[in-house]
Order: C-alpha cells, then sequence, then structure tokens
C-alpha cells in the first residue's frame, strides 16, 4: 500500500467513524464539539497529488452518507425545538402565578 493510500484510507476512516455515531443516534455534546472542532482545522494529508483514484468512490459514499445524516440532525432538531417550544407553553399556562398575593384581613 502506497503511503497516500495510507493517509487517505486513514482520513476516510475517521469519517466513516462519524458518521456511524451520527447514524446511530451516538453523538454527544462532547463528541460534537470534539468533531466541529476536528473539522474546523481539518486539512488533507500532506501526500503528493490528490486522494486516490481507487478511495474515489469510497469517498464520495461517505460523503452521501454524510449529507443524509446532516438532514436526519437537522430535521431532529426541528422537531426538537417544536418540542421545547410546546413545552414552554404548557408549563406557562400552568405554572403558579409569580407574584404575591395578599389578602386584606383586617379591613
Amino acid at each position: 500500500m502506497t503511503p497516500a493510500l495510507m493517509a487517505w484510507s486513514s482520513v476516510l476512516d475517521a469519517l466513516e467513524a462519524a458518521v456511524d455515531e451520527a447514524e446511530a443516534g451516538e453523538l454527544t455534546p462532547s463528541t460534537l464539539v470534539h468533531q466541529a472542532a476536528a473539522l474546523g482545522s481539518w486539512t488533507p494529508p500532506r501526500t503528493d497529488g490528490p486522494i486516490p483514484t481507487a478511495l474515489v468512490a469510497r469517498a464520495r459514499g461517505i460523503r452521501e452518507r454524510q449529507r443524509t445524516a446532516i438532514a436526519g440532525l437537522a430535521a431532529e432538531a426541528g422537531m426538537l425545538r417544536r418540542h421545547r417550544s410546546a413545552l414552554g407553553t404548557v408549563q406557562a399556562a400552568t405554572a403558579p402565578p409569580l407574584s404575591s398575593v395578599y389578602v386584606d384581613v383586617t379591613g
């Protein structure tokens, strides 16, 4: 295996693992922060030339899985926002009043 093939295979392995976590619903806030930091500082492996032709189909498959996972996560986030809004409405309607109530017993 050439150095470029090894380097790109390692990158694709990490990307696949991240997509697997997203698809399995195993993302935690700390995982998301770690992945966001990794993506923000990501650079392609230092090899001569672009990704090897033998890995292009795999990379495209990962890209499609990422797009599907992102769409699913966006839909789930929208649903969670709607649920949170509904809970806020219920809490506001059922919470006891926050102002003090006084009864004039001498008057």
